[in-house]
């Protein structure tokens, strides 16, 4: 008679066979589970869990509870698994970066599953098969990868980032998942991700169904058990003779006891950890959610002291900030308000002159293409998203005549003379080509490639980043640079609610007038939903205002991510003051000065009034 294997826990069979291998861990070998650990993978094997949500900051070792999953289900409770991630290139990486070093240095799981490079295997990076199973990846984005396939486990990693609107025609990625572990009375299903936007993350929904877990760990001086909860975390600060803060000392970072007030200190934390507990904070009906953050982490990357120069490295910009919230708090991020309001725009209005200013080391130019002129917007680029708006130019004519072509030319060929007495060019420049003028985009930025003029077109689906460099050479071939429009305009909103100068703050010159800002804020945001799925589109505040301006803006944001530059070396070598030259030898481009236009009252589809 054949000895069946014990029953273990997930977190009994990490503890007595699973290893950490080089290529992803600092200290490769023998696992060691961090007290958190614990309850969140014994949910996976737990036979009254059916399924097992995870809302997590990075750097709290979630990565490797999946990997652990797959590592079980493999040796020890052999299953047909699922996996899906993000994209077929993120499943791809995952095949790689962390299945094959894990088969490969675990000796229980070596010899399982054949080396798909060997003659005889029929294996592949996205296909694993083994005695009682195979392991299946897939992208959320493919609408193919669902069909045929029945599992019992389904893991879906990182959530948020997939495709918003399903995976093409084929519907909802984790519903699709799901429906393929039907025929399984004791099927498992793992959700987890780092969240994004609060009422837009599919983690913060998955988990809102579960019994939100959250670690609670005892006070070291009265005993009480609570949550480490960052407005609860505090550091040393020097004040000057008014009170105001002078310098803050994240090193010295403590958590303040919500029960005792008293000071604890780090050196506690493995302590806290190793006499912690899930709490579940609603009814358990077969669905365990756990949130984790990077607080409770014992990893060097995440000490608290790190933790707080995080915080304050970021929290003056509302992108980063964002970052912050969602990678580190693992917490949704809860935007404020509407977009900006046009007057308040118009009321800061700067004279910062013709010139380049000094903070800023990088131009860029979008062009919109109307039916009878092409507008265009330079901006001025310094560190950490702040912008400077050089000039607003409308060029009238005949976009299927060469002339306007021409003398959009001339202005992207513009000399600029930027503070420190250097002369500057637009060092990339996007063109709108989803208008009636295709062709004659396509013909104007492939001749223009090496000068970086990018044909750009808005993509369909929402959710896609502002640009990638990848793309770049799409122009080249006569085809356009997709843009994620949407995510572009979230990031420009959230710019011009900044309201002082520095990171993210938008500079505009004091003759734009009052039609301009209407123009930069003539789009709300709304929800719609798709297939079930809320997703945030902007869409204009009437349909009789224009919004040339906010596109103009949005290409300009896409021709920097393209360029993706190095704003700290660009401006290290602008900002060094240009030796003089004699007045005679000045650029005559130069001499001209820049002249910026201000927008005027409509007339047919607009015009520019005046210089």
């Amino acid at each position: 008679m054949v000895a069946l294997p014990p029953e273990l826990s997930l977190n009994e069979w990490t503890d007595e066979y699973a290893y950490l291998s080089a290529e992803n861990s600092a200290e490769p070998g023998k696992w060691h589970t961090i007290p958190y650990q614990r309850g969140m993978l014994d949910a996976i094997t737990d036979e009254d869990v059916e399924q097992a949500t995870y809302m997590k900051s990075a750097r709290v070792g979630y990565t490797k509870i999946i990997d652990h999953a797959i590592g079980y289900y493999i040796h020890h409770d052999p299953s047909p698994i699922l996996c899906v991630q993000p994209t077929l290139d993120d499943a791809r990486d995952y095949s790689k970066t962390e299945i094959a070093p894990m088969l490969r240095d675990t000796p229980v799981l070596r010899g399982l599953v054949a080396d798909p490079r060997a003659k005889d295997s029929d294996n592949t990076i996205l296909q694993k098969k083994y005695p009682g199973g195979s392991l299946t990846l897939v992208g959320a984005n493919s609408p193919t990868g669902f069909r045929r396939l029945t599992k019992r486990i389904a893991l879906f990693d990182e959530i948020d980032g997939y495709p918003v609107g399903g995976a093409g025609s084929e519907g909802d990625q984790i519903k699709l998942g799901i429906k393929r572990t039907e025929t399984y009375s004791n099927r498992k299903i793992v959700v987890g991700s780092t969240p994004t936007i609060k009422g837009f993350s599919r983690i913060e929904r998955e988990f809102e169904k579960s019994d939100k877990r959250y670690y609670f760990v005892p006070c070291p001086h009265c005993n009480h058990r609570q949550r480490l909860m960052w407005a609860n975390f505090a550091w040393d600060k020097t004040f000057d003779e008014n009170g105001e803060v002078v310098e803050h000392h994240p090193e010295t970072a403590h958590f303040i006891c919500q029960h005792c007030g008293a000071v604890i200190e780090e050196k506690d934390k493995l302590d806290m950890l190793e006499a912690g507990e899930w709490r579940a904070t609603r009814p358990f009906k077969g669905h365990a959610g756990f949130h984790i953050w990077a607080a409770y982490s014992v990893f060097p990357n995440a000490s608290w002291g790190r933790l707080a120069a995080e915080f304050l490295e970021v929290k003056d910009n509302p992108e980063t900030l964002q970052v912050f919230v969602n990678t580190v708090l693992g917490e949704t991020w809860e935007e404020q308000g509407e977009s900006a309001k046009h007057d308040e725009l118009f009321d800061r209005r700067e004279d910062y002159g013709p010139e380049v200013p000094f903070e800023a080391g990088l131009l860029t130019a979008g062009v919109d293409v109307q039916d009878d002129r092409l507008e265009m917007e330079v901006l001025a680029w310094g560190l950490e998203g702040e912008s400077w708006s050089m000039g607003y130019e409308i060029l009238y004519g005949d976009p299927s005549r060469q002339v306007v072509w021409d003398e959009l030319n001339d202005m992207l060929l513009r000399v600029y003379r930027h503070e420190s007495g250097r002369a500057m060019r637009i060092k990339g420049a996007c063109v709108d080509s989803g208008g009636h003028f295709t062709d004659e985009t396509y013909n104007f930025c492939k001749r223009r490639f090496r000068r970086n003029v990018w044909a750009i077109k808005g993509a369909s689906t929402y959710g896609n980043p502002i640009a990638n460099p990848m793309d770049k050479k799409r122009s080249l071939r006569g085809k356009p640079v997709m843009l994620g429009v949407d995510t572009a305009k979230d990031t420009i909103h959230a710019r011009l609610k900044v309201d002082e100068p520095g990171p993210g703050y938008c500079h505009f010159p004091e003759e734009y007038d009052e039609e301009y800002f209407k123009q930069i804020t003539g789009e709300k945001r709304v929800t719609k939903y798709v297939k079930g799925v809320p997703q945030r589109r902007w869409v204009k505040k009437s349909s009789s205002v224009r919004v040339e301006a906010l596109d103009c803006r949005v290409y300009n944001l896409a021709a920097y991510a393209l360029l993706n530059p190095n704003m700290k070396k660009i401006l290290k070598k602008v900002q060094q003051k240009r030796e003089e030259k004699p007045q005679e030898q000045e650029d005559t481009a130069i001499k001209k000065r820049v002249r910026r236009r201000s927008m005027g009252a409509a007339k047919g589809n607009g015009f520019v009034n005046g210089w």
